[in-house]
């Protein structure tokens, strides 16, 4: 028990100051939120996409090479984001997209995906080869809906909801490739807190707890409510 509220009150530390001023209705122009919200869709919708098909490639596939490009997905696992940030930065500089949205999108598919990749491979693990093979045999469209949907619908969750924490907690990336002409929540943040705002501070803290929280409750009924209609049709 006493191991158990250890941790909890390491959990909940952070969390006391937020109470300790009042937030002010200010958090920052329409065009942050609208940046901040646009990306963790695009990303989010990316990510589950991209990690979802290369995970079912990697649990069907037979080619010598698989354990190759294993390898290299989750190679940026085990090396520090600011090793890379600066030959990331200068590969788009080269191509001409520091300062926009689709390098920005790019860079956080780097820092993203391999997480992903990971939790979808891992929960086609547990459900195992055996029962997905018998999706094998469906078209693509009913082996995604009435299959991988249901089944993995909550590995989907978990992918969205880490991306989503994994944006709102990257500032040198987005400001570094963004070239400070991409605001989200998380910027803002940083420069009320370098102005010493400290109210304006705290509502952008606040938006960065909030924008997970509904985020998640809103999968979690759309997900419900999707496998009940699925459920129903296949009675």
């Amino acid at each position: 028990m006493i191991r158990q509220l250890i941790i909890i009150c390491f959990i909940l530390i952070p969390f006391i100051t937020l109470f300790q001023a009042v937030p002010t209705a200010e958090i920052g122009n329409d065009m942050t939120m609208l940046n901040t919200i646009g990306l963790t869709v695009i990303l989010s919708a990316v990510n589950v996409w991209l990690s979802m098909a290369f995970a079912w490639w990697l649990l069907w596939t037979e080619s010598r090479w698989r354990h190759v490009l294993e390898w290299l997905v989750f190679l940026p696992l085990f090396i520090p984001m600011l090793a890379m940030l600066f030959g990331l930065y200068l590969i788009l500089a080269e191509a001409g997209l520091i300062g926009t949205y689709i390098g920005v999108v790019i860079a956080l598919l780097i820092v993203t995906l391999p997480y992903s990749i990971r939790l979808a491979y891992n929960g086609m693990a547990v459900i195992g080869r055996p029962l997905l093979e018998q999706a094998r045999l469906l078209t693509v469209k009913r082996r995604l809906v009435y299959v991988l949907f249901p089944l993995f619908s909550q590995t989907m969750r978990t992918i969205v909801l880490f991306t989503t924490v994994i944006l709102l907690s990257q500032f040198a990336l987005v400001q570094l490739i963004g070239a400070g002409l991409i605001p989200t929540v998380t910027t803002e943040l940083y420069q009320s807190y370098a102005g010493n705002n400290r109210n304006l501070a705290l509502s952008n803290t606040w938006m960065l707890i909030i924008i997970p929280v509904l985020l998640y409750f809103l999968l979690s009924g759309l997900s419900q409510w999707t496998v009940r209609f699925l459920k129903g049709r296949l009675q």
